[in-house]
């Protein structure tokens, strides 16, 4: 579990930083304002050339070979519920280094998420715990 824990603790910090990242980096170029095949190159030259951005495809593929090792050591059905400790990080960081306004609503919705993220890990404590006492 140690393992898994880690890996998922790693994988999930990758991913929040990345899309922290590329939030910061889109908001300086700014919004889409054209369709046209001109306009679309000429915005995502910027968009891949700015370091923010840079810096969050680098931490998104960090994040997705975590993800990876996290899939090779644990239960899917664990894994995945897991990964929402991204939404937490997120909300938090979102506050103190974007400065985002989260409304009493996400946080409200971001307690739930943390109260299903501590059931998930009394589940796979209690199933490890079970797997350790059970002869084999």
């Amino acid at each position: 579990m140690v393992k898994a824990t880690l890996a998922l603790l790693l994988a999930v910090t990758a991913a929040g930083l990345g899309n922290l990242s590329l939030a910061k980096g889109m908001q300086a170029i700014g919004p889409l304002e054209s369709w046209t095949l001109a306009y679309l190159f000429d915005y995502f030259i910027q968009a891949f050339s700015n370091p923010w951005v840079i810096a969050g495809i680098f931490l998104e593929v960090a994040y997705f070979l975590l993800w990876l090792v996290v899939l090779a050591v644990s239960d899917v059905s664990w894994a995945v519920p897991m990964n929402a400790v991204e939404y937490i990080f997120v909300a938090l960081l979102a506050v103190f280094w974007l400065g985002e306004r989260v409304s009493s609503a996400r946080w409200i919705g971001i307690v739930f998420i943390s109260l299903g993220v501590f059931l998930m890990m009394q589940s796979w404590s209690e199933r490890k715990t079970d797997e350790l006492d059970s002869p084999r």
